[in-house]
């Protein structure tokens, strides 16, 4: 509660985590302070910015595929109200996948991670550790694995070791790393239970991904 608090403020922080809806946290309302408005509009950023997308499918086991790709952070500019906008959409992200979906509840999300087109410079450790204290202590979601697909040639000696020391030992056994060719790595996620038609087109699967379409949907529902 005190992480969704600091995330949202005090006001947003006891309504629905949605974006449609008047009552919804993340509606643009205009009745909004400053401070809110501000809120809304960097949480709005960060879902546009795409780094964290539902895919709307799920593995062979039934848990709901998340698509991860660090390349979304071109033009980030790691500045506090930025770096907070992106946490919020984390949290829009997973709880709209949770929200009324006993299976997925249950038997959790898998992630897919994309680094491949990232760079050193888009890397944010505080949102990073924010991100992962989330989804390890706040969010009510289980994390069947991660997946991380085709890393750039800085993930061993970098991004690997912070993540070691930002994870909890029992999901640091739930990585997995697939690298080689397109075709290499949608075999070896095959094995896994992530077949083709289920995974996004970025990494060669069928899924083409709507980010837009996607959030508009959710306002008409009221989600």
């Amino acid at each position: 509660w005190d992480k969704r608090i600091d995330l949202l403020g005090k006001v947003l922080a006891l309504k629905p985590l949605h974006v449609g809806g008047t009552e919804g946290a993340l509606h643009e309302n205009s009745e909004n302070t400053k401070e809110d408005a501000d809120r809304v509009r960097f949480t709005w950023k960060g879902l546009y910015l795409g780094f964290m997308r539902p895919t709307m499918t799920h593995d062979t086991g039934g848990r709901a595929i998340v698509f991860a790709d660090p390349s979304a952070f071109k033009g980030y500019n790691h500045t506090s109200d930025e770096r907070y906008g992106v946490a919020r959409s984390t949290w829009y992200v997973l709880h709209n996948i949770l929200e009324g979906n006993d299976t997925v509840q249950k038997l959790g999300v898998v992630v897919i991670a994309y680094p491949h087109h990232a760079k050193i410079s888009y890397v944010d450790r505080k949102l990073m550790k924010m991100n992962m204290e989330s989804i390890t202590g706040c969010i009510p979601v289980r994390m069947g694995s991660f997946h991380i697909c085709h890393p750039p040639w800085f993930f061993g000696n970098i991004i690997f070791p912070l993540i070691k020391v930002i994870m909890p030992d029992r999901m640091k056994k739930r990585i997995r790393v697939h690298s080689g060719s397109q075709e290499k790595v949608l075999d070896s996620l095959e094995k896994f239970g992530l077949e083709r038609s289920v995974l996004p087109s970025d990494i060669g699967g069928d899924v083409i991904l709507d980010t837009d379409g996607w959030l508009q949907e959710c306002k008409k529902k009221g989600l």
